[in-house]
């Protein structure tokens, strides 16, 4: 009997010998990430077929260069490539600055660091004590505002754009701190706009005191965009960032051009000898990226990393001579980049993994992404989102200039364009993802208009049980078309979903959850959507924009909206059913474009809409159907409002909630939206499931 216990342990002692055909260890003092990365390298080159892990133990691991993973660098199904870090291994594109002294006056400094050509690096965040310090800033509270705007092209001979540059004159008080600057000192100042749902951050090229005029130029790289509707609307706004006149609350910090010192005001309990502070002096956008190649057929397949923490990753955009990253990012911060970069990916898996402390999305996953999985990791402090999937241009390259249908990375206009429930089955198709149980939290302070999560040219992909709060733009996006050109965002279920303190009076034109273009066989159901407010105009908890198509929102629970708790601008074939949907600040239900079509319906919902109309927009068509459907809704004003308008139809009563006033939206046994057909669901099961672990 010993003797087969002791030869069943060597049998399994064996097999698992062969499921890890090796093993690596990572440590500060050891083997370093980039080595153990070479040496799997060489083994699966040289024909090796097993799985391999390295285990990264405690401690930061600085990076100079990103670990870049090629198709060559895979595993197979059922061994794969395995990361697995200790508690506390963290990948560090950051370099901690050292040398710090008392300078008088409640602020420390340190002597600003090289760079990696040798010269005094240019950054712009700073993470003291593991916290992201607030660059100084003006105005000390609120944002100026445009008075005039112009913007003119540069071009050389043959008339070629060669550059932009915009003036914009303001004439609010604080700005004549910009006059007595040098060159250099000016140069490292941040204009940073918002303007609806779109954020800019340049360097200032020139300032007159006397005119209180601001010029700010961009090369031909660098479109800078003409703000049409810039002046006197409330959505439009912006900072200064990096200006010694606005440094002078604890916390805060100041890059100083001319003395080349970081500054840096201590907050109470902070110690000189004690303090840790870490910069993206590295200039990495990314620490790991995934080359693969869709075109050629070559992908990276069944690679995990698990626990290991990422941070200090800088911005993408254009550098300018002095080092600062000029941005400008269209909409979601859509060229961003990301902390993990990757294409042509199949069965990689991400677990477990966190993410802090950066300037740019922690994940961007574009073409040729399948089947791979984001799951329990913690980004919290991500400089702009949470998790980006799909190609970030597509279908927008097509409608803006149809000539490039066959320009490098711009899809086919044969496959790019489905108005129907269409498959895409090429080799960039992006499908089958898994983005599960992750917490997105305190994002967006870099870039504002970003997602916590944005599918584009994406199908087939499960978003649930997430956590996103603290953001200043939309919860979760999906679509990434304008009007009825089709999409391949089809059959996504977004659902279980937590989303909370978004926009924050800051961004504009946004959503708890949004869709762009058709989206058949979309379902958002089983969110809860909690305080959402806009800077102006759409402060939305569900919003169908331009061309959504297909969409079937369906218990969700939406709380607190400084606009609309559901907006449609324009669409066909939407549903909302059976939500629960109190607290809007403004408008309750509308459609803002009328068109010659059933656009959504509305079955089963209960509504509490302030003083006002309960329903705006819509009408009768030709055939006699309406632009929006009702059906067994129910409908209740807290201001003893009894009559729907228009086209609305529903019944108007107390739904009877257990305890509204504590948060309670459960309904009551006797509440009249029982009998209407209301089908209740136990919203407390939305967010991650590791929470309640």
């Amino acid at each position: 009997m010993k003797l087969r216990i002791a030869f069943l342990a060597a049998l399994v002692a064996l097999l698992a010998a062969s499921a890890s055909a090796g093993e690596l260890v990572v440590s500060p003092d050891g083997l370093s990430p980039r080595e153990a990365h070479a040496r799997i390298r060489a083994a699966k080159v040289a024909g090796d077929r097993g799985a391999w892990t390295v285990r990264v133990k405690a401690g930061e691991y600085p990076f100079a260069e990103p670990l870049v993973f090629a198709p060559e660098d895979s595993g197979e199904p059922g061994a794969p490539v395995r990361w697995v870090g200790e508690h506390g291994a963290v990948f560090s594109g950051g370099r901690r600055i050292g040398g710090w002294r008392d300078a008088g006056g409640g602020v420390w400094e340190a002597p600003v660091p090289a760079g990696t050509d040798g010269r005094p690096a240019f950054f712009e965040s700073l993470y003291v004590n593991g916290r992201r310090a607030v660059r100084a800033h003006l105005p000390r509270e609120g944002y100026f505002h445009v008075g005039e705007w112009s913007q003119s092209e540069l071009k050389d001979g043959s008339g070629a754009v060669t550059g932009y540059v915009q003036r914009a004159t303001v004439r609010e008080p604080g700005l004549e701190a910009l006059a007595p600057l040098s060159p250099a000192a000016l140069a490292a100042v941040k204009w940073r706009a918002f303007v609806k749902w779109t954020h800019e951050s340049r360097s200032i090229s020139a300032y007159d005191g006397k005119t209180g005029e601001i010029t700010i130029c961009g090369d031909a790289k660098s479109r800078i965009p003409n703000y049409r509707t810039w002046n006197g609307d409330a959505a439009n706004c912006f900072q200064l960032e990096n200006v010694a006149a606005g440094f002078a609350a604890p916390g805060e910090w100041l890059y100083d051009a001319d003395a080349l010192k970081v500054k840096y005001r201590p907050l109470p309990g902070e110690e000189l000898g004690a303090v840790e502070a870490v910069a993206p002096v590295q200039q990495l956008v990314s620490l790991v990226r995934f080359e693969g190649d869709p075109d050629g057929g070559r992908f990276i397949h069944d690679v995990e990393f698990e626990g290991i923490g990422f941070t200090a990753t800088r911005s993408d955009g254009v550098v300018a001579p002095n080092g600062a990253v000029n941005i400008y990012a269209y909409q979601a911060a859509a060229m961003s980049g990301a902390t993990v970069w990757g294409e042509g990916l199949h069965r990689v898996r991400f677990g477990r993994c966190r993410f802090f402390n950066t300037e740019n999305y922690a994940f961007r996953l574009e073409d040729g992404c399948v089947s791979n999985a984001i799951v329990s990791c913690e980004i919290v402090d991500a400089g702009a989102g949470g998790v980006w999937l799909g190609n970030g241009m597509g279908n927008l390259i097509l409608m803006q200039n149809p000539s490039k249908r066959k320009a490098p990375n711009a899809w086919d206009a044969a496959n790019c364009l489905p108005t129907e429930r269409t498959v895409d089955t090429s080799s960039r198709a992006v499908r089958f993802n898994v983005v599960d149980d992750n917490l997105i939290r305190h994002c967006g302070r870099v870039a504002p208009d970003a997602c916590g999560i944005i599918l584009t040219h994406a199908a087939d992909t499960k978003v649930t049980h997430n956590e996103i709060e603290d953001i200043f733009y939309t919860g979760i996006s999906v679509g990434w078309t304008w009007g009825y050109w089709g999409s391949y965002a089809q059959r996504n279920e977004i659902s279980f979903n937590r989303i909370v303190d978004i926009g924050q009076g800051l961004m504009a034109d946004m959503g708890g959850v949004y869709t762009l273009g058709a989206s058949f066989g979309t379902v958002v159901t089983n969110n809860v959507i909690m305080r959402v407010n806009s800077s102006s105009y759409g402060g939305w908890g569900m919003y169908n924009d331009e061309g959504s198509e297909g969409v079937r929102w369906e218990n969700n629970l939406v709380v607190d909206t400084s606009t609309d708790y559901y907006h449609l601008h324009f669409g066909r074939s939407n549903e909302v059913v059976n939500c629960v949907l109190v607290g809007a600040r403004g408008s309750v239900l509308t459609v803002s474009r009328r068109e010659d079509h059933p656009q959504v319906a509305f079955r089963r919902n209960v509504i509490v809409w302030p003083k006002g109309p309960a329903f705006r927009g819509g009408n009768r068509l030709a055939d006699g159907t309406a632009q929006a459907e009702f059906d067994g809704n129910l409908f209740w004003s807290e201001d003893g409002v009894t009559e729907l308008n228009g086209l609305c139809r529903g019944t108007v009563a107390d739904p009877k909630f257990v305890d509204a006033a504590n948060g309670d939206y459960s309904l009551r046994p006797d509440s009249p939206a029982l009998k209407l057909g209301f089908r209740p669901w136990d919203y407390s099961l939305s967010g991650r499931r590791s929470r309640a672990e």
